[in-house]
């Protein structure tokens, strides 16, 4: 069902594009006549010879007005090629600076006022394009003016069928120069810049990197504007070289049907989706084409008699231009009301456009007269001006929609931006959460070891003293020793247990204060230093086992070596190696000594970490030095 909301609003766009055009119009048509311009209804002309003056014995016959608008003189063998169009005038009193102005006259040749020529005898159609030629005024010498009634000849010779005079006036110098400056502005300036523009807007196209969707509409669009390029050229200014009349009506009526067939394919391409039209349209084009090429070959051979058949083709341009403007401004209309694609102000133009070459046409077919104003004729092409439109309206849309795809582009990236943002939030947030539960696991795991570990060494020592003192065997010193042994390891499950959180710096300072008391009560000095990276952290078992290491090399030294200092000193930089030194100044090992089992089991678990456990003794006391990696094969343990 209609949309009677999208429908009022179509109307309405409807309504005022044709009420801008009829505007833009009817100013124009103001513009390029001077004030107070009133053709007389009737004029006299007389045939002309050779040289340009009346014929001898040529009779005056009577030129009447048309709404063409121009004065047409009869064409046959009692007039011949020229014509002197005789315009008598009575100057106004009191009035200084009077120009005769004439609209565009095809074949103006030569200007006379009481018989002295103001303008000679040369061709003076100098844009001379399919709009034959442009407006003309001239000062009118106050030497040559009489009181009461004056006269100018205008010498006209055919160029076609037609021996014309244009609309005149006789007036202000100063009007008739604002007039013919208006007409070639319309005629001629704005048409320059019409071309140039719709040049480079189908070059912008042309560049423009378009997605697959809009290619068919885009050069669709481009087409439009070449074959629009070259008609405004060919009405309105001089081609390279002379034509015949019926090679200027061939191109004319080609490139209106060409403009006629471009101009539906690309609202095809840009209001609907139909391949089999646009096959249809080149048929139509080719079927025009070859009803336009017969009517010139038969000019050719058969002269005058084919005129009629022109003015037929004026008349079919007319009719496919008042079809193509029906459904065209409809779809243009509708398109600017119900669709949001931004292409509104394309829209318009094109609306402007298909209103400018539907009154041309119609005009030639039928000389219009504007609308309310029955005695405004049409005088100018107004889709030559209109190309003007056209360009600018493209240039202006492409650049609002590479506008509006760089804000979608700005705002993608922002909300992509904030997507990326909370992404990483949400993975950092995981990562987390998964590296805390992974620690947990890892604690959890060694704290099972540990578990076991207190449950086969601390508890087996108990255990075996326990039933040591129930047998009565055991001797108050072993049974102190062994719960000395075992109270230690018990501090260094602990001290292994808190590394896995505060890492090996802060064990093995927590190792040095612990120990510091035993050692120092003994009376032995202590020299400890560690040079630990924070980041280094073997995990609870593998610090379990450097611990225990530490312990045993440090109680060996106190209870064996009869030293007086102890040293420890520990390196571990981030990327390791761990390496920690236990001296002592002591007797050293014995020459010939036997490894007990408390230097097997400390060289076991060196070698358990993926390290190695180095003994140098001798007269000076005795050395270790424990090397550990950093990485999985220590923490792995």
């Amino acid at each position: 069902m209609l949309d009677r909301a999208k429908a009022g609003l179509a109307l309405l766009a409807l309504l005022g594009v044709l009420a801008a055009f009829w505007g833009a119009l009817y100013w124009g048509e103001t513009a390029v006549r001077p004030a107070g311009m009133t053709p007389p209804p009737a004029l006299a002309y007389v045939r002309a010879d050779d040289a340009g003056n009346p014929a001898p014995g040529a009779q005056p016959q009577e030129a009447t007005f048309e709404p063409n608008p121009i004065y047409r003189a009869r064409v046959d063998e009692r007039s011949g090629p020229r014509v002197v169009f005789q315009i008598p005038f009575t100057p106004p009193s009191g009035q200084e600076d009077l120009a005769f102005f004439i609209g565009a006259t095809p074949g103006l040749q030569e200007i006379k006022l009481n018989g002295t020529v103001i303008q000679p005898n040369i061709p003076l159609d100098t844009l001379r394009g399919a709009a034959d030629g442009t407006a003309l005024y001239y000062v009118l010498p106050p030497a040559l003016l009489r009181k009461g009634t004056n006269r100018i000849d205008v010498l006209v010779e055919t160029q076609s069928a037609v021996l014309a005079l244009a609309p005149f006036h006789i007036g202000p110098a100063e009007e008739a120069a604002r007039a013919a400056g208006v007409i070639d502005l319309i005629t001629s300036i704005i048409p320059v810049i019409a071309i140039s523009v719709l040049a480079f807007a189908t070059l912008l196209c042309l560049v423009t990197n378009w997605p697959a969707e809009d290619r068919a509409r885009i050069r669709s669009l481009m087409l439009l504007m070449g074959v629009w390029s070259v008609r405004t050229y060919f009405i309105s200014f001089q081609t390279p070289f002379e034509l015949p009349f019926l090679i200027t009506a061939f191109l004319y009526y080609l490139l209106d049907f060409s403009v006629i067939i471009a101009f539906a394919r690309h609202l095809l391409a840009g209001e609907a989706v139909s391949a089999r039209w646009a096959t249809w349209l080149v048929w139509l084009w080719g079927a025009l084409l070859v009803y336009l090429a017969g009517v010139t070959a038969a000019g050719f051979a058969l002269g005058p008699v084919v005129m009629p058949w022109f003015e037929g083709l004026a008349i079919a341009n007319a009719l496919l231009l008042l079809v193509l403007a029906l459904a065209g401004l409809a779809a243009l209309a509708w398109g600017v009301a119900a669709r949001r694609d931004g292409r509104w102000l394309e829209r318009i133009t094109l609306m402007f456009c298909l209103l400018a070459l539907s009154v041309d046409a119609a005009d030639n077919a039928f000389d219009l007269a504007l609308p309310l104003a029955r005695g405004l004729a049409l005088t100018f092409y107004s889709a030559a001006p209109a190309g003007l439109l056209l360009g600018l309206g493209v240039v202006a849309s492409i650049a609002r929609e590479a506008s509006e795809a760089r804000r979608t582009v700005v705002q993608s990236n922002a909300i992509l931006a904030a997507e990326l943002v909370q992404q990483n939030a949400k993975l950092e947030a995981s990562y987390e959460a998964q590296k805390q539960m992974l620690q947990r696991q890892v604690m959890l795991v060694e704290r099972q070891r540990i578990v076991r570990d207190m449950h086969d060494g601390i508890g087996g020592q108990l255990l075996g003293l326990m039933m040591q003192v129930r047998s009565g065997g055991a001797q108050p010193e072993e049974i102190e020793q062994g719960l000395q042994a075992s109270i230690a390891d018990l501090r260094l499950i602990v001290d292994s247990m808190d590394s896995a959180e505060e890492g090996l710096a802060e064990t093995l300072r927590s190792f040095e204060h612990r120990v510091r008391s035993q050692i120092e009560a003994a009376g032995i000095a202590l020299d400890f230093f560690a040079d630990v990276d924070e980041s280094v952290d073997l995990g609870p078992r593998p610090t379990l086992q450097v611990l225990r290491i530490l312990q045993e090399a440090v109680t060996n030294a106190m209870r064996h070596s009869g030293a007086t200092r102890i040293g420890v000193e520990g390196t571990a930089p981030a990327t390791g190696p761990i390496r920690i030194v236990i001296r002592d100044d002591g007797t050293g090992l014995a020459e010939g000594y036997r490894r007990g089992r408390g230097l097997t089991s400390m060289e076991t678990r060196a070698r358990n970490l993926g390290g190695s456990l180095a003994i140098a003794s001798g007269p000076g006391g005795t050395c270790l030095t424990l090397e550990v990696p950093v990485g999985p094969v220590g923490a792995a343990d």
